[in-house]
Order: C-alpha cells, then sequence, then structure tokens
C-alpha cells in the first residue's frame, strides 16, 4: 500500500517566474534526483502521483504550500524531508513532510492568507472601505468568460499593517486572485512580486485552520 505524504513548502527566488506546469515537472525532477520511492501512475505514460493543493500565480512567492505525493515504500519523515532539500533547485525548500489520510490537499483547500507590499502609500481606510461594503463586482473570467463578479463574499479579511493582509477564498469551490483584491486597494494592477502566498487553510467546523 503506498504511503501518502503531505509536503508543506516555500518556492521563492526565480522559480516565482516559472509557470505552474514547469515547476511541477521541476519538483518531480527534484524527486527522483533525491531517489525517494515515488509511486507512479498506471497507463501508456505513468508520472509520480503527484499534485498541489493551489497553484501559485505566476511571479508570486510562497512561504507556506502544499504538495502530496505517494510513496510505493514508507520513508521517515526526516529522511523524505533532508532528500528532498538536498536534490532541491535554488527557490525550493521543503519543510515538513507529514502523512495523511483521506482527501488531498486540492480537494480540501478553502482559503489562503497573503501578504500584499503596496509600492505606493495607501490610504489608512483602504482595507476597512472594501469590508464595509455589501458588494464589490469586478470583472472576473470564468470557464464561460469575462463575466461580472460579485466579489465581496469571497474577501474573508483585510488587514493594513506594514503590509496588507488578505484572506480570500480559494479552492475549487471558490477561489479569488489575490492580483484582483490588492488592484482594488491599490486603485491599479499591482506587481505579482509584491504578494506573497503565506498560508493555506481547510476548514474545520465553522473555523479555518492550516493545511
Amino acid at each position: 500500500m503506498n504511503q501518502n505524504i503531505r509536503l508543506r513548502f516555500a518556492k521563492g527566488g526565480a522559480l516565482r517566474f516559472i509557470g505552474h506546469l514547469d515547476f511541477q515537472r521541476v519538483f518531480m525532477q527534484t524527486v527522483t534526483r533525491a531517489g525517494l520511492p515515488a509511486a507512479y501512475s498506471q497507463g501508456f505514460n505513468p508520472h509520480i502521483l503527484l499534485s498541489f493543493a493551489l497553484p501559485l500565480p505566476l511571479g508570486m512567492a510562497s512561504i507556506n504550500d502544499y504538495a502530496d505525493i505517494a510513496l510505493a515504500a514508507p520513508m521517515a519523515q526526516e529522511e523524505i524531508i533532508q532528500r528532498l532539500n538536498a536534490a532541491a533547485p535554488a527557490g525550493l525548500a521543503i519543510h515538513e513532510a507529514s502523512p495523511y489520510e483521506g482527501k488531498g490537499a486540492a480537494a480540501i483547500t478553502t482559503a489562503a492568507k497573503y501578504e500584499f507590499t503596496p509600492t505606493t502609500t495607501l490610504p489608512p481606510d483602504a482595507c476597512e472601505k472594501i469590508m464595509a461594503m455589501e458588494a464589490l463586482v469586478v470583472p472576473k473570467k470564468t470557464k464561460s468568460g469575462v463575466k461580472d463578479t460579485d466579489i465581496r463574499p469571497d474577501i474573508f479579511q483585510l488587514t493594513h499593517g506594514e503590509t496588507i493582509t488578505m484572506l480570500l477564498a480559494a479552492g475549487s469551490a471558490r477561489f479569488i486572485n489575490p492580483l484582483t483584491v490588492a488592484g482594488q486597494l491599490a486603485g491599479q494592477p499591482p506587481c505579482p512580486s509584491t504578494i506573497c502566498r503565506v498560508q493555506l487553510y481547510k476548514s474545520s467546523g465553522k473555523e479555518l485552520v492550516a493545511l
């Protein structure tokens, strides 16, 4: 039976500027170089059983991101971390490797926290104004094209401190791009490098807990 492992990792440096599919290939290459006993899919073109909780927008860094991998043979958590970090390219760091049961990270992710560092000074009440709105309608890309969409229900929390902290809906059921919210705060489209994803969450009752 495969051992299901959830990896907590950080992505930064030059890796911020490659797309999700390319990053997935980099991650698989790291697993191969590390010599992990990865389990593979069946079929004509087998691949490592690896999936990510939530793709990161191009140009953004992350502090706590998550990927699920299946191992064909059990391995100690510390050895997994050490091997992966020894084989990882600059910009990729594995922080934790934990066995898990049940649904994968992509299926249970419901929210994400971001830190936004504006390049211009924002009004001190910028966050409060948006949180006080009953609706915030913006053009949003959907499967059927661009539509005017009320994104206010997907903004859970905005806090103005040394940086802007944004807690937003994220996952397969509901998702709002942090660039959209940051643009509403700044009054103009922000550079992706000014935003960092710091944590992903799942729902536990009425509360959010880190993956």
